[in-house]
């Protein structure tokens, strides 16, 4: 089922995690839904195939709807992580539709190669044979397959962006962030009618995203709708330095800086960290 930064860490950056930041519970409910459905969809099947009188044996509408839940389940962290990466805010609804029809397309056909695979490894056990589809109606079959793969793809899409809202919301509502000594003036970043005050020196790095740009701190990131140059002009008296065309570092915050032969260098900041800048910028970090 199913321009990035080029910022690496020990795990998903803030937008990513507002969608595989699932826990073990959450993931167990997932997969306890998929078994009831599977069950649902099997018994279905083979009460309206003994009522018509071609029933097979039940352990074939078993072993159907499993192999195709299981695919599924094993298809959705992909699912997940492109959804992240698909976020409209960062891309544009444009990139995002025409990255999801692409998305489902692959992911589709990887659903049903993969099912028909394990049917085609596992019906043998039982001694029987597998085929996709009766002679003469394997398009009617796809049809089928990728129509309701097209249904539950949009469900799964919709459904993880209404946890990501949520989890955005969630977040907002609580992160208010004081003035300090050393950083008397505050950043204010709105989101819709509420508004966050963030103290300059809380924020590790800065990057655009779209239309927007977004603030990393320690624990969370914030987007918010302006250029990366009016922010730069923003955080001039605080130590801010653009290491990219789509990126500023707070200079408090690196530990090192590697370079490499094409110029270009990475920085590493004090929690581990990197980011990649570009040779054009590297004298402006490394100035005092």
């Amino acid at each position: 089922m199913s321009g990035g930064s080029a910022v690496t860490s020990g795990g998903p950056d803030r937008a990513t995690a507002e969608y595989i930041g699932f826990s073990r519970r959450l993931w167990l409910g997932y997969g306890m839904a998929l078994i009831l459905a599977a069950a649902l969809g099997a018994s279905s099947f083979w009460i309206e195939d003994t009522r018509n009188g071609i029933a097979a044996p039940a352990w074939c509408y078993a072993v159907t709807e499993a192999t195709s839940v299981v695919m599924l389940f094993v298809l959705t962290p992909l699912l997940l992580r492109l959804t992240a990466r698909l976020d409209p805010r960062r891309i544009g609804w444009p990139r995002t539709l025409l990255g999801h029809l692409a998305g489902f397309a692959l992911g589709s056909a990887a659903h049903i190669a993969g099912m028909v695979a394990l049917r085609l490894l596992l019906f043998p056990l039982f001694g029987r044979s597998y085929s996709f589809g009766t002679p003469g109606h394997l398009g009617l079959q796809l049809v089928y397959e990728i129509r309701k793969d097209a249904v539950i793809y949009l469900g799964l899409v919709a459904l993880l962006w209404l946890v990501a809202r949520a989890r955005r919301r969630a977040q907002v509502t609580v992160i208010v962030q004081p003035a300090t000594a050393s950083s008397a003036a505050r950043l204010e970043i709105r989101d819709g009618a509420r508004r966050i005050w963030v103290d300059p020196a809380e924020i590790l790095w800065a990057e655009a995203a779209g239309n927007y740009v977004e603030l990393h701190l320690a624990g969370a990131s914030h987007l918010q709708r302006q250029t990366l140059a009016a922010l730069e002009q923003q955080l001039a008296d605080h130590d801010f330095v653009r290491i990219h065309r789509s990126r500023l570092v707070n200079r408090r915050h690196v530990r090192s800086v590697a370079g490499n032969d094409s110029g270009d260098f990475t920085v590493i900041l004090a929690d581990g960290r990197q980011l990649a800048g570009g040779r054009r910028w590297r004298d402006a970090l490394l100035s005092s």
